[in-house]
């Protein structure tokens, strides 16, 4: 049989032992959902978003109707694509299901990853304002616009929604008929 001191120091150490594992697992678990596969509409708290299309925006400074133009360099019309960068835009639609006003901030919630790593490319601009919330039942529609090398679309691209905690992946539909770089995307 064990002293009373043993027992004792046996409980405090099962008692650490405990709390050790019960730390680890509770700051190694994830702080969002899994994440799912890209498909044309999610849903994250009430809140339905659907990306319409993609497009390359045209940012050739045209001079005169017989000549191409040419992209105006960010150094002479500050807000530009910078070096070989072009702009997209993604067609946005952002639908409230629920019977409450939710807060929405498009442009920090969306993100475009793309290229070999998947690399996080935050909007440049977008023409969804200051919309701080969506009240019940309504639906916004507005474009944001990323900056990026066309080849950074030749691998894999998908908009990252985050809303919280959770994080989903939505379709990247490009508008090939737009006469932009004819990429398509569905991750």
């Amino acid at each position: 049989m064990c002293s009373p001191r043993t027992r004792i120091v046996l409980v405090v150490l099962a008692a650490l032992a405990l709390a050790v594992v019960g730390g680890v697992q509770l700051f190694a678990a994830p702080n969002s959902e899994p994440m799912v596969e890209a498909g044309p509409v999610a849903t994250m708290d009430s809140l339905t978003t659907q990306v319409e299309t993609a497009t390359w925006t045209e940012m050739d400074h045209d001079m005169s109707g017989t000549t191409p133009g040419y992209q105006m360099p960010a150094g002479m019309m500050p807000g530009m694509p910078e070096g070989d960068d072009q702009r997209l835009a993604v067609q946005v639609t952002v639908t409230n299901t629920s019977s409450g006003t939710r807060p929405m901030r498009p442009a920090e919630e969306f993100t475009l990853r793309a290229g070999k790593d998947g690399r996080s490319i935050p909007a440049q601009t977008d023409t969804f304002s200051e919309l701080p919330r969506l009240p019940a039942g309504n639906a916004v529609k507005g474009i944001l616009f990323f900056d990026l090398p066309p080849a950074d679309l030749a691998e894999s691209a998908w908009i990252e929604w985050k809303r919280g905690d959770k994080i989903t992946r939505l379709a990247l539909p490009m508008d090939t008929a737009s006469g932009g770089h004819g990429h398509s995307h569905g991750q």
